[in-house]
């Protein structure tokens, strides 16, 4: 394919052999990977639309599958590649595409709509291209993303070469092997993203259950607690620590006390200690410490260890990552008294770049922020990621119910034939 094109032919949802078949595309936007679904190729049934997406990725078509490894799918069983994107152009003023994450785990059929991926948006412009949904330019392009799921704005930015020429590999970043082609993205007004505070409770410091941790919404919400609080130290393994029953003896109802602290929503509707408990995506968990020799080294002013909330990260999301940073820079929380080697937010408006140590390194985001009195002012949050499309075509849905037959057969009559 050359970028002349812009678009692969025969991009459409066909019938083979009587079985419907989906065009998808399995790709990587930093340490994450998933697949991205054109929205024009779905049904706008809600309903219909989650039983495409389970069965592209190989989660239970209803109720829970303890144990699952969706070898049926194309899902990967961890948090980080069990995501789904829906893309299609927008019609906001100002805006480009418009995505919307559809976040899995292996063994429910439950799907999560809250939430963002901001790693997996890397990928994002890499395929709005190969589908035609916008025409890409020799030299920079500048992509804004409406997430309707947090109904935040992302600035994308990737250099594109000339028609019929590679993309440049010229990004490396920690958890990814080589150098890949590089998106920067940022988020455009991050704070509130679901409560409309930055402070959900009120407060830059909190006490549950004995714990002190600050709770913020910047980017997602997210608690911030201090690791030997927990009984860890933040330098352990991902799977160690996953594997610790005392650790998540501790924190799962310190998540729970928080998030009904902090008011968090689902569907319009205040979650209940129960739905907490056993939520996958909110609110997030971060355990922190000061950064050893070798990570101030690299950079690193604060380590992270990362839950989201049942799992955890391999590396450090993007969303993640941003909230810590910037609750890093601000006086009073948790993160601020942890971070070693950064000056809080001062008065005037200026860029101020966070490295994180986690499980693969560093991460680097930039807040561009003020505080002033009490008043906080961000206005963005970036980071340089890498992306890549992994494989491109169509997957067949074996078990499609009648349901979604007819709607595909009505919707793309050609296709049927």
């Amino acid at each position: 394919m050359t970028l002349q094109r812009h678009a692969i032919d025969g991009l459409a949802p066909r019938f083979v052999g009587g079985t419907l078949e989906i065009p998808v595309w399995h790709a990587r936007g930093g340490t994450s990977t998933g697949i991205v679904l054109l929205a024009s190729h779905l049904p706008a049934s809600t309903e219909l639309r989650e039983e495409v997406i389970r069965n592209v990725m190989g989660v239970p078509l209803s109720g829970e599958e303890p144990g699952n490894r969706q070898i049926t799918g194309l899902g990967r069983g961890i948090t980080t590649s069990n995501k789904v994107f829906l893309l299609d152009t927008s019609e906001r003023p100002g805006f480009d595409l418009e995505s919307t994450l559809a976040q899995l785990a292996a063994g429910k059929a439950a799907i999560d709509w809250s939430v963002n991926c901001g790693n997996m948006s890397a990928s994002l412009p890499l395929v709005a291209f190969e589908a035609g949904l916008i025409a890409p330019r020799a030299g920079r392009n500048e992509i804004r993303i409406y997430n309707t799921n947090t109904g935040i704005a992302a600035d994308a930015v990737i250099e594109m070469p000339h028609p019929g020429a590679p993309l440049v590999p010229n990004t490396e970043m920690p958890g990814v092997m080589g150098r890949w082609p590089g998106v920067a993205l940022s988020l455009v007004d991050p704070v509130g993203s679901k409560t409309g505070k930055l402070f959900p409770t009120g407060a830059r410091r909190d006490t549950f259950l004995g714990v002190e941790v600050s709770c913020l919404d910047f980017a997602m919400p997210m608690i911030v607690a201090r690791a030997e609080d927990l009984g860890c130290r933040a330098d352990e393994t991902p799977e160690d620590l996953e594997q610790d029953p005392d650790l998540r003896a501790r924190m799962q109802p310190l998540w729970v006390a928080a998030g009904l602290a902090m008011g968090l929503e689902r569907d319009g509707r205040g979650m209940t200690a129960e739905e907490l408990a056993i939520s996958e995506t909110m609110p997030k968990m971060c355990l922190i410490a000061p950064p050893t020799a070798a990570e101030a080294e690299r950079g690193a002013h604060v380590r992270a260890r990362y839950f989201t909330p049942q799992t955890c990260h391999r590396s450090m999301a993007v969303t993640g990552g941003s909230c810590l940073a910037a609750a890093s820079l601000i006086r009073g929380t948790v993160a601020h008294e942890v971070a070693a080697g950064l000056d809080a937010l001062g008065p005037d408006l200026n860029e101020h770049e966070v490295g994180i140590g986690n499980p693969a390194g560093v991460l680097r985001a930039v807040i561009h922020g003020a505080s002033e009195g009490g008043d906080i002012a961000i206005s963005s949050a970036s980071y340089m990621r890498s992306a890549q499309i992994l494989i491109r075509g169509h997957t067949p849905i074996y078990h499609a119910s009648s349901e979604l037959i007819a709607h595909y057969r009505d919707r793309f009559a050609e296709a049927a034939e």
